[in-house]
């Protein structure tokens, strides 16, 4: 009797640090990872984060498509100029970034008619800089750039 006692009691254990050991790895999994993504993609947005505005006057109707990609984030916009000013920019397809956040930056290119917007906080995020690069890279190549 005393000897089933012990291999129960045993195997319990054995049940009980195979647990620990899961508990902990999927908090480290849970926590560490997404830091460790985030900060190669703030590693990599930094290296590129100066945005140059594009003069877009002597158009006087197109429609570009373009995107910009950084490590796990990426935008592809379509971005339309009337006139000389961009009329309409819609973000096709994205990930990695925040979509509201990207929302905001597009309304405020709109409503500068500039790529580097002096507005608020608009540039200082990983979104803006990838929603700004998409946009700079449709107009100014018409393509992708990754």
């Amino acid at each position: 009797m005393k000897k089933k006692k012990n291999k129960k009691e045993a195997s319990k254990k054995k049940l009980g640090k195979f647990i620990a050991i899961f508990v902990i790895s999927a908090l480290a999994a849970a926590f560490i990872i997404p830091k460790m993504i985030y900060r190669i993609n703030e590693g990599l947005v930094e290296q590129d984060a100066t945005v140059e505005d594009i003069d877009v006057s002597g158009f006087s109707e197109k429609t570009f498509t373009g995107s910009y990609s950084s490590g796990h984030m990426y935008a592809n916009v379509e971005v339309t100029v009337v006139n000389g000013q961009y009329t309409e920019i819609i973000l096709t397809d994205y990930s990695g970034i925040n979509p509201s956040r990207a929302d905001k930056v597009i309304e405020s290119i709109i409503r500068r008619q500039t790529l580097t917007p002096d507005e608020g906080d608009i540039g200082e995020q990983f979104t803006d800089i990838i929603v700004q690069k998409a946009v700079y890279y449709a107009v100014r190549y018409n393509y992708s750039v990754s």
